[in-house]
């Protein structure tokens, strides 16, 4: 039976990249062999899972979407009656009711053990250097602290504390929810004790097939889109976002999430969202592009991490964010496995798009790793190449220069590719899209004289820093001195910057103010200030950065 199925996934994923009317053809001669194909549990079955989830993000037409739909029914009633016995080569594959062994953070776990759609419980305990003793001394009630001096391991601490079997993860995450006053202090304890734990489905819709943002209409794909005006595209009006309240949001939350969970990964905005920030545009050819910022304990000094998920067809497709500081972003994108190979630079032109339109961005920036630096894999394929096309160009005026010649060359000599020594000097320099005049101020502009002036003026003495700062602030500005612990973490931000940078003038001094009370609470407001600041009187580190950055 092995045989035949992997057979059939091969003849599958042969012609799954085919968009024209004879691929069309084959991807349903194809799909009615598979259905004639026994399941298995064999080797082919994640690569033929890859390909289904491609063919449902991308189906030629409205019978092949229901043969990909039958496939996944077929596929879903199969791991299910095997639930609890699959191999190991399955999990990380998303599939439905097959477990999976991961680490995760705090706040996921405590998350996951109410998702309504699995069970999680402990796995096992890694080499950690912390273990249980040292943070339920930190944690527990008073009266039960002795039982952390005993040396007990994790296991037989939790069997001294009566907690039983099947609530031993809830326990450890609620002890540590204690601590959610110092989340980075929470964190760290955390991720020190090296925990793995079992999340096991109880819905297929915890999976990659049947996790899916609800959409109103299917695109049909019978071509494939890679020739277009980018800069027109990203410039384009969004439409108006979705309406998204009580159940709706709750659900899109809940897709979003789990699209990172069932490939063992996280991003700070995705496990630390703040849903009241979550946005959601539907698109031209499929695609929806939802984006979220982070609760205010969790957000970012002055720039704004702005995550996204794309989704093609209700599909999660991509991920990733940006880090906004006013006209300016950095850009990172990882298109997940199984939708690689269709419209990966229109993709991410949306993305650009919606981050353009929602915020005003001029200026996206991405880091060398996206396309070799430390990335063997952004070499081989010539990552640097997929940004060029779109416009994004070297920040290092000689390796601009260098490119513009490999350009020529490209387009002059049939079969030539840059070598990958050339290719490495492209990581010299991070790249950019620019869509204003200049290049605009980094946030780095305006912290690192923060250091400097800790350093000259006071010793290196950050307390003292801090609160000679924000009483001459609050002095300058009559902001509130002691506002809520929210807004008291941007108070200090913004004195310290206003400071270090001179920043004295009464207009950006009210400006400044204003972000005090916007950032915890309005991240479009927000970032709409920071365009302010830099349109009024000029910063005195403005346009310093021209290079590198």
């Amino acid at each position: 039976m092995s045989k035949i199925l992997n057979a059939a996934a091969r003849r599958l994923r042969a012609v799954a990249l085919r968009f024209d009317a004879a691929g069309a053809t084959a991807k349903h001669d194809a799909l009615r062999r598979l259905a004639r194909a026994p399941l298995a549990e064999s080797a082919a079955l994640p690569l033929l899972y890859e390909t289904l989830l491609f063919l449902r993000a991308h189906p030629s037409d409205r019978a092949m979407l229901a043969q990909v739909e039958a496939e996944f029914a077929r596929l879903a009633s199969f791991l299910r009656r095997g639930r609890g016995q699959h191999g190991t080569r399955l999990q990380e594959q998303g599939l439905p009711f097959v477990e999976m062994t991961a680490r995760f953070t705090h706040d996921c776990l405590r998350w996951l053990l109410d998702h309504p759609h699995c069970r999680v419980a402990i796995d096992s305990w890694g080499d950690g250097h912390a273990d249980l003793n040292a943070i339920f001394a930190l944690t527990l009630p008073s009266v039960e602290r002795s039982e952390t001096t005993a040396s007990l391991d994790n296991t037989a601490l939790l069997t001294a504390l009566r907690v039983p079997s099947r609530r031993q993860l809830a326990f450890v995450i609620n002890e540590l929810s204690r601590l959610d006053a110092l989340p980075f202090v929470k964190d760290h304890l955390f991720d020190e004790l090296e925990l793995f734990v079992r999340v096991t489905p109880t819905d297929r819709r915890l999976s990659k097939a049947y996790s899916r943002l609800p959409m109103r209409a299917v695109h049909f794909q019978t071509d494939v889109l890679r020739h277009f005006d980018a800069a027109a595209l990203i410039n384009q009006r969004l439409p108006a976002a979705r309406v998204l309240d009580g159940d709706a949001l709750a659900e899109v939350v809940r897709v979003i999430k789990t699209s990172l969970v069932l490939t063992s990964r996280e991003t700070d905005p995705g496990t630390y969202m703040d849903e009241r920030t979550l946005r959601v545009w539907d698109l031209e050819r499929g695609l929806s592009v939802a984006i979220y910022g982070m609760v205010p304990a969790r957000q970012m000094p002055l720039e704004s991490y702005v995550g996204f998920t794309l989704f093609k067809n209700g599909l999660a497709a991509a991920y990733g964010g940006a880090w906004i500081f006013g006209p300016r972003a950095g850009f990172g994108m990882n298109i997940f496995e199984p939708y690689r190979g269709g419209e990966s630079g229109y993709m991410m032109c949306q993305v650009l798009r919606t981050y353009r339109q929602a915020f005003g961005v001029d200026f996206f920036e991405v880091d060398a790793h996206q396309f070799g630096l430390d990335n063997p894999d952004g070499i081989a394929t010539g990552a640097f190449w997929f940004y060029h096309r779109y416009g994004f160009r070297p920040l290092e005026r000689a390796l601009a220069a260098l490119a513009e010649r490999e350009r020529r060359k490209i387009g002059a000599t049939p079969g030539y590719r840059s070598s990958e020594k050339t290719l490495l000097r492209f990581t010299g320099s991070n790249v950019a899209l620019n869509f204003g005049r200049a290049v605009p101020a980094h946030v780095f502009d305006l912290t690192v004289p923060v250091t400097r002036m800790v350093g000259r003026r006071y010793g290196g003495d950050r307390l003292a820093a801090e609160r000679d700062a924000v009483a001459k602030f609050v002095a300058r500005t009559g902001a509130v001195r002691r506002p809520t612990p929210d807004r008291q973490r941007v108070l200090a931000e913004v004195a310290l910057v206003a400071e270090a940078n001179a920043i004295w003038t009464r207009s950006q001094l009210a400006i400044l103010r204003k972000m005090v009370a916007a950032k915890p609470v309005d991240l479009w407001a927000y970032q709409r200030l920071w365009f302010d600041f830099f349109a009024s009187e000029p910063a005195p580190a403005r346009g310093r950065r021209k290079g590198k950055a």
